[in-house]
């Protein structure tokens, strides 16, 4: 995870704010630049920019996209925000790391220099908590809808051995030698296995499966040699 030890301030005020006062008492360095001079300047590794939103709201297109453009060089955090002029969600999509409100106390700011200086993302604990939650959800979903034999296919085990031996150039009759079971059972299963993944002949099949990652997949039957 990135660390920084730089904040450049962009603000509309030429005067110094609480923000980089904060700041260096707690060793973070600041200075202070103009939008022009940060589209110009070369991308410092350790520097990340405080965006003041005094007067501004994520609303407006012309800072939306200022500040989506900065976020595009730089890790970005807003600050100065007046309570309902950020929607939280929409400044995460746009690339913001945190966003300071306004009428934050002195406490609340040095909490959030500290955890966006250690590279990592400041927002309401609520929002955090719906987007993990998000992702737990989807990550659920996937695995009732797949195959516990195999991640992201609906193949059988019996179906996924079929494939792999097929992958390595098998014939039908080779692969019923393999797995013990009738040259005929073999084309059930294929035609089974062409439904499933959309495959119209075995050189489309072998596309798919390596697509799929299944020229990976280890099956559990070891390989015969013929007599």
């Amino acid at each position: 995870m990135s660390k920084y030890n730089k904040f450049l301030i962009v603000s509309n005020s030429a005067k110094p704010t609480n923000i980089a006062l904060l700041a260096n008492s707690i060793d973070i360095e600041t200075e202070s630049k103009s939008r022009s001079e940060l589209f110009h300047m070369d991308v410092d590794a350790d520097a990340m920019v405080a965006y003041s939103m005094a007067g501004k709201q994520l609303t407006h297109n012309h800072t939306a996209s200022e500040v989506n453009l900065i976020a595009q060089r730089f890790p970005i955090f807003v600050f100065d925000v007046a309570r309902g002029s950020c929607d939280p969600q929409q400044a995460l999509d746009l690339g913001v790391r945190g966003i300071i409100y306004s009428d934050d106390q002195l406490d609340k700011l040095l909490t959030a220099f500290k955890v966006l200086s250690e590279g990592q993302l400041y927002y309401p604990r609520w929002l955090l908590s719906e987007l993990v939650n998000e992702m737990l959800t989807r990550r659920i979903e996937q695995t009732n809808n797949s195959d516990s034999a195999f991640p992201h296919t609906s193949l059988t085990k019996q179906e996924l051995n079929i494939v792999k031996l097929v992958a390595q150039g098998a014939r039908n009759k080779e692969v019923a030698y393999q797995l013990n079971i009738s040259a005929h059972t073999v084309k059930t299963h294929l035609s089974s296995i062409f439904r499933k993944t959309q495959a119209r002949n075995r050189v489309e099949l072998l596309r798919w499966s390596q697509q799929s990652n299944i020229v990976n997949y280890h099956p559990d039957f070891s390989i015969k040699s013929e007599a």
